[in-house]
């Protein structure tokens, strides 16, 4: 079994990490290319080839194997790896400082290093010999009447070069050792002799009666590309068609997000750490609205990035989303980030890459705005509010997908939707009304908060969120949801017109209202974190109408697709009308 150092296993994760990145589901060819390209086979690590290799480095390879033996490794993330990894580089740093002066380094323990493995030159294996056709028997070629030598070692032609020879006649050696043609040069010759014949060519190869025919096995390896989605196009081995994409035996891939502890190295203000060139912010200022500042909104949207787990890339090479769609209405505009080993005018990062699709599409008033969220109706032209983003820019996440998880984990069983799309913007709208409330409990001495997250366990017990200090530009950071301690949870409904549809106040038509004056439970309460107000939901041809509650009377404020007036009105409670509970679910 191979016996890998550690320093060569720290070494393949920087060197994987790099190149393929972090959490990205690879063709396993392709990571043996990566290590190709970087001058080591997996023979200078002890082993026969790249997927036994792959089996020895678990702690941040992954395996996965498809249908008809296609392979795919992932790089995951390890901790300990990247703290290495940066005592490596601070290490370096420090010796860089203090060269020509040994006597002020320091001493101490010896940390692990990436030490790139040795590569070995090795012959190349001999191709397999190819079986060759059994001989056949050839057909007899009368040859030559051999020459007989005198005693000098010479033939009779070389002593008498001149002198004709008979056909028929057989040269016979004398007693002096010489041939009778040098005894008897004097003696006539005989009509039959002709002058030195030539040699004679050789006889053409027959062809022979069975000549065992030479096959070739031709494997065909389909094209590893695309990866992810399988393709109707089909391939065709040994005779037979078969689908050319694998379909996967496992979980998708994961996407290749940047690791919490690898996002400490990420630049805070993008004025002080970000070189932008002209050629980018032109594209930006071309894009974006008159009144937008692009380096404003990198900054946001890179911190909203960072705060979510939304960054895609690697250590040095990191790529976002920005509030904005391209012209095509759908595709977010994307900015990458790439870090230099070396600091450009004290800056490390540098803005590389601004997608914005077509940008001779955009017109004067810029590119739209991405609507996120199930309140998007509640907001307006003029409303600047986005309770997404201030959650965003309070509260670090880590990796969201593995926060709901969590909480999810933890509450009572419930319906959360695809990705839990809903208890993402319950949490949201929550801590929207938490923030409205002052009800975000703030430890002695500011280390910690908690506030109550309005959900409970099984056994009925209240969940909290747990937040620490941040050490950067957002100012909490989530520890996690705990049920030990009960806090005071946040109040929505505060009148009765709020909770159903009061007759003594005028509202506006919608096609329910006869059904909802016989029915009132039709009617239910919910949450616009917009305005921080709560709306009455009424069914109206096919979606939900929400009305406001006001003195005069009920005014219609927007008009919600049954998905997101359900999330809304999910924060309020979890009771909710059959017309809701039905149809809104994914």
């Amino acid at each position: 079994m191979p016996n890998i150092k550690p320093g060569n296993r720290l070494y393949v994760y920087q060197l994987l990490s790099r190149e393929i990145g972090v959490g990205k589901q690879t063709l396993l060819p392709r990571v043996e290319e990566a290590l190709r390209a970087d001058g080591l086979v997996p023979e200078d690590l002890g082993c026969a080839d790249m997927r036994s290799l792959c089996e020895q480095l678990p702690e941040f390879i992954k395996l996965t194997v498809f249908k008809k033996g296609y392979v795919y490794a992932t790089v995951i993330a390890n901790e300990e790896y990247d703290r290495a990894l940066e005592r490596s580089e601070a290490g370096a740093a420090d010796k860089a400082a203090a060269s020509g002066k040994p006597w002020k380094r320091k001493r101490g323990a010896k940390a692990l290093k990436p030490v790139r493995p040795r590569h070995v030159e090795r012959a190349p294996e001999p191709e397999p010999a190819v079986p060759e056709p059994e001989p056949v028997a050839e057909p007899a070629v009368p040859e030559p009447e051999p020459e007989v030598l005198g005693d000098s070692g010479r033939s009779d032609e070389q002593n008498c070069p001149d002198e004709p020879k008979t056909e028929d006649a057989a040269e016979v050696l004398g007693d002096s050792g010489r041939s009778d043609e040098q005894n008897c040069p004097d003696e006539p010759k005989t009509e039959t002799a002709v002058e030195p014949a030539p040699e004679p060519e050789p006889a053409p190869e027959p062809e022979p009666e069975h000549v065992p025919p030479i096959t070739f096995t031709i494997t065909y390896v389909p094209d590893p590309e695309p990866e992810p989605e399988p393709k109707p196009d089909t391939a065709i081995d040994a005779g037979t068609e078969t689908p050319a994409a694998p379909e996967p035996e496992g979980p998708a891939a994961p996407t290749a997000a940047v690791s919490a502890r690898a996002q400490s190295d990420l630049p805070r203000d993008f004025h002080a750490d970000v070189r932008c060139s002209s050629e980018q912010l032109s594209t930006l200022y071309q894009v974006l609205p008159a009144n937008v500042d692009p380096m404003a909104t990198l900054e946001e949207d890179f911190r909203v990035a960072r705060s979510s787990g939304a960054l895609e890339g690697t250590r040095s090479n990191v790529t976002f989303s920005l509030r904005y769609l391209q012209s095509d209405g759908k595709t977010p505009v994307r900015v990458t980030l790439r870090r230099s080993a070396r600091a450009v005018a004290g800056k490390r990062w540098a803005l590389t890459e601004v997608d914005a699709g077509a940008t001779d599409e955009v017109g004067l008033e810029g590119l739209d705005v991405a609507q996120r969220g199930s309140w998007s109706a509640f907001q307006t032209g003029d409303s600047q509010t986005d309770p997404e983003r201030t959650f965003a820019q309070t509260i670090s996440l880590g990796s969201r997908d593995e926060a709901l998880e969590r909480l999810a984990g933890l509450a009572r069983p419930e319906e959360w939707g695809e990705g839990h799309r809903i208890l993402s913007d319950y949490l949201v709208m929550t801590f929207a009304r938490v923030t409205a409330e002052g009800k975000l409990v703030v430890a002695e001495g500011g280390s910690s908060a908690r506030f109550d997250t309005g959900l409970v366990t099984p056994e009925g017990s209240p969940i909290s969120a747990e937040l620490s200090a941040g050490t950067g530009d957002i100012p909490w950071q989530l520890e996690g949801f705990s049920a030990a301690e009960p806090l005071d949870p946040v109040l929505y409904v505060t009148s009765l017109a709020q909770m159903t549809l009061d007759p003594t106040l005028p509202a506006p038509p919608f096609s329910a209202h006869e059904e909802v004056a016989r029915n009132p439970r039709l009617a239910t309460p919910a949450y616009d974190p917009v305005a921080n107000e709560v709306r009455l939901l009424v069914p109206h041809d096919g979606r939900a109408l929400a009305l406001a509650a006001t003195e005069s009377g009920y005014e219609a404020v927007a008009t919600l697709e049954l998905a997101d007036a359900y999330a809304c009105a999910r924060v309020v409670s979890s009771d909710l009308p059959a017309w809701l509970e039905t149809t809104a679910r994914p």
